[in-house]
């Protein structure tokens, strides 16, 4: 299990509706569930859900980074597409009970309005980030990851199928600007492309699924 997901749990009960977790810890929730062996992550990803973000779980996140005393405390502005929306990453927590990492992506600027005594530096989006940053600014992906999300153990994550649909994306994304010459890591396709087959073996063998297909 990845560490801190107890904590984080604990700390966000009632705020569920507040955000989504996709990406590695999503994966391996369902794995376990499944009894798959889970890829290794050590990163919490969260979609800030516009429409029911409050000033609660706001103030909330900040007293998580405090307790938490998170070393790195960095914000980016994906400037490649319009609207422009933030990036945040929290990670080195002092206290081993926290997450390593937790990544927030937020459709929006300002939501996450947090006091001058945070320090957040600014920090350039890397490819990948940057890649899945502009898939969730996409109306489609964003509706149908929220739409196709629940809530199991606790916490509020994206569904296999929301999962493997933004999986999918990113790899043929990632994979597109590498052809066209972009610093594309070629790590990251491969875990994308290698995520999907494993989602894919969970799927019930009966499940319709119109993901967004552009």
């Amino acid at each position: 299990m990845v560490r801190g997901i107890d904590t984080f749990k604990e700390f966000f009960k009632g705020f569920e509706d507040n955000y989504v977790i996709i990406g590695g810890t999503a994966c391996e929730i369902h794995e376990d569930l499944y009894a798959q062996v889970p890829r290794a992550t050590k990163d919490i990803d969260i979609i800030l859900v516009v429409e029911a973000l409050s000033a609660e779980f706001v103030a909330k996140f900040w007293e998580f980074v405090k307790k938490g005393n998170y070393e790195q405390r960095n914000k980016g502005v994906n400037e490649n597409v319009e609207p422009k929306h933030e990036y945040f990453r929290f990670m080195k927590p002092a206290n081993s009970a926290f997450p390593y990492q937790v990544e927030l992506f937020s459709r929006s600027l300002g939501l996450m309005n947090f006091p001058e005594e945070a320090r957040i530096t600014p920090i350039p989006v890397d490819e990948d980030l940057s890649s899945l940053s502009a898939i969730l600014m996409d109306e489609d992906y964003y509706r149908f990851t929220i739409e196709h999300s629940l809530q199991e153990d606790g916490v509020h994550i994206a569904n296999i199928e929301s999962l493997i649909c933004l999986k999918s994306k990113a790899f043929l994304d990632l994979s597109q600007r590498k052809v066209k010459g972009e610093s594309v890591d070629s790590k990251h396709i491969a875990k994308h492309k290698k995520d999907v087959f494993r989602l894919a073996a969970m799927l019930l063998q009966q499940v319709d699924m119109n993901c967004p297909i552009h």
